[in-house]
């Protein structure tokens, strides 16, 4: 189990509130009387960690919603199969008619010189 996976943030990430946090606290116990320092120290620890479940929750839902689902993944598969299918059957048809035309140009060529103008054929 990753940093990642359970904070939704990366050691990086994870450090620096860490370490935004404990300047945060050495800045509230500089300027503060020993008296009030308590106070402080518990209200930023408190802070710290509500921005830190915010952070968290918000990056394990962008998370969620990056990723497909197996399912999904499977459904836009076969729905990029079935367009290519499509696109060779589509090549397959021209490609048959692209043969009638050779088969006739083929069938005109081989007439001689004279009975080359564009007759319509007589099937037989």
């Amino acid at each position: 189990m990753s940093i990642k996976s359970t904070f939704g943030l990366d050691g990086f990430e994870l450090g620096i509130h860490v370490l935004v946090t404990a300047i945060v606290l050495g800045f509230t116990a500089t300027f503060n009387r020993p008296g009030e320092a308590l106070f402080f120290f518990s209200a930023t620890m408190v802070s710290s960690l509500v921005l830190l479940s915010i952070r968290r929750r918000l990056a394990l839902r962008s998370a969620e919603s990056k990723g497909l689902t197996t399912g999904e993944m499977a459904a836009e598969r076969l729905a990029e199969l079935e367009e290519r299918i499509a696109e060779v059957e589509a090549g397959q048809a021209r490609m048959a008619e692209l043969e009638e035309r050779l088969d006739f140009a083929e069938r005109l060529l081989a007439r001689p010189p004279e009975q080359r103008m564009l007759q319509p054929e007589r099937e037989s």
